[in-house]
């Protein structure tokens, strides 16, 4: 009978690292996204090997030992990657390991203690010669548990000011997920604790921590189907090359539609936007840096403490253009490039599916601070879909930039679209035609 509980735990196992699998394929370059990855595998591992003590005889308790202490090495660091996982998400800080920063230094001490802790766990055995984790092992599981709760709660809350709506929206989805499985684990805890005769519900007590793992798995996986539970990369500054101040004055919360044969002109623009100063700087004194190491760098920078923007601008690029020949032609280093191709790779979006290029663009200006989104390849969307669902998209890409601190450069072949399709195109936005004339007022003073 201890193989059901056997198999449910494996299954259980299968779900969580499913979840973690799910939203790490969905944001590969992120920090909480690779983190929550490797906590739902540890908690794999030690649901689906660990447990295997439940099958060992009484005549072989050494064996079960070493297995319990599989089971409990994993559990705890699979509890430390999912406290890291708050210090992270929703609201990115800075994690660091070489060197180590402050918290990179926690996350690797919270490391080693796990392995050390669960060095201890051992199991005993009932009448009925079936094996559970002992008192240490269970106050050892229960204590992390709980603690990791209240800690995650306690900086998921403290960074509420600083989160935007959706980014609260997949604390609380993570903070849910986390607390169901904590729930499981104090179940068991509790009910491992009471002493009375063995019957089925202790016989079978195990269920509650796997139910809880199990359940927990399902809400994560669905939140990150769903679009609920979002961990895309934090947005970065390029290296600063110039302490003068940009040449473009592109206003926050506006929306510029660049119309030319080719994008070199918006490509030009953005470097240059993203390169120097803010236009309406006022920190005279900025130098330029040639460090990508900003966060460990100890010099005065007037960039990194300005209380204006938070930020010196942190830019995303959506092109047709394959994303090499863009870092090169216009020296574009940190900055994101999703690459609109049916080619599958890590940094490509396939055109087709224009409902993600769109959950990606809003996560990204939401999280940016001082951001400049430029979308280049409008005319390859609009083959590969129809023109209503990609002007459909852009409104929603368009007042996503209306309500947040970014800029949003759309450029697009006039010769591409008919008279009716590019004055849709030109509703609600800045029109930039850099070979008239008098076509640059909205973004060059």
């Amino acid at each position: 009978m201890v193989d059901v509980i056997w198999l449910g735990s494996v299954a259980a196992g299968a779900i969580c690292y499913g979840a973690g699998m799910l939203g790490w394929m969905r944001n590969p370059k992120s920090k909480a996204a690779t983190i929550f990855m490797f906590a739902m595998m540890f908690i794999f591992i030690s649901f689906a090997t660990g447990t295997v003590f439940r099958l060992v005889d009484e005549s072989s308790s050494t064996t079960a030992d070493a297995i319990a202490t599989v089971f409990v090495v994993s559990f705890l660091l699979a509890e430390a990657f999912l406290l890291m996982l708050a210090v992270v998400f929703p609201v990115d800080r800075d994690i660091e390991l070489k060197p180590p920063n402050t918290a990179g230094a926690l996350m690797l001490a919270a490391l080693v203690i796990a392995v050390i802790v669960g060095l201890f766990a051992g199991v005993e055995y009932d009448d009925q010669g079936i094996a559970n984790l002992d008192g240490t092992s269970m106050g050892i599981i229960f204590s992390a548990s709980v603690g990791v709760m209240v800690l995650a709660a306690s900086l998921i809350l403290l960074a509420r000011d600083r989160a935007s709506q959706t980014q609260w929206d997949s604390g609380v989805r993570y903070l849910i997920g986390l607390g169901i499985f904590v729930v499981g684990v104090s179940l068991y805890a509790a009910e491992a604790f009471i002493e009375h005769e063995v019957d089925l519900l202790h016989e079978y007590s195990f269920l509650m921590i796997v139910m809880g793992a199990a359940a927990s798995g399902l809400v994560f996986a669905y939140s990150i189907a769903m679009g609920e539970m979002t961990m895309p990369a934090a947005p970065r500054t390029e290296t600063m090359v110039s302490s003068s101040k940009s040449s473009f004055n592109l206003r926050h919360r506006h929306i510029y539609l660049v119309e030319e044969e080719k994008p070199e002109f918006s490509f030009k623009m953005f470097a240059d936007i993203l390169k120097g100063r803010c236009f309406d700087c006022e920190n005279d004194d900025s130098f330029p840096c040639e460090s990508l190491q900003c966060d460990t760098c100890k010099l005065p920078c007037p960039c990194r403490e300005c209380t204006k923007y938070r930020s010196r601008a942190q830019g995303l690029v959506v092109t047709r253009q394959h994303p090499h020949e863009v870092r090169s032609k216009y020296f574009i280093q940190t900055t994101p490039i999703i690459w609109l191709s049916s080619v599958p790779g890590k940094d490509n979006m396939d055109p087709a599916k224009v409902n993600l290029l769109t959950d990606y663009l809003i996560n990204f200006m939401e999280r940016a601070h001082n951001g400049v989104v430029l979308v280049d390849g409008i005319e390859y969307l609009v083959t590969t879909n129809d023109f209503q669902k990609i002007i459909r998209s852009v409104d929603r890409w368009t007042e996503t930039a209306m309500t947040s601190d970014c800029r949003l450069v759309i450029t697009v072949d006039p010769r591409a679209f008919t008279e009716r399709e590019l004055a849709l195109l030109e509703k609600n936005k800045e029109v930039v035609r850099p070979s008239e004339d008098g076509g640059l007022e909205s973004v060059k003073e």
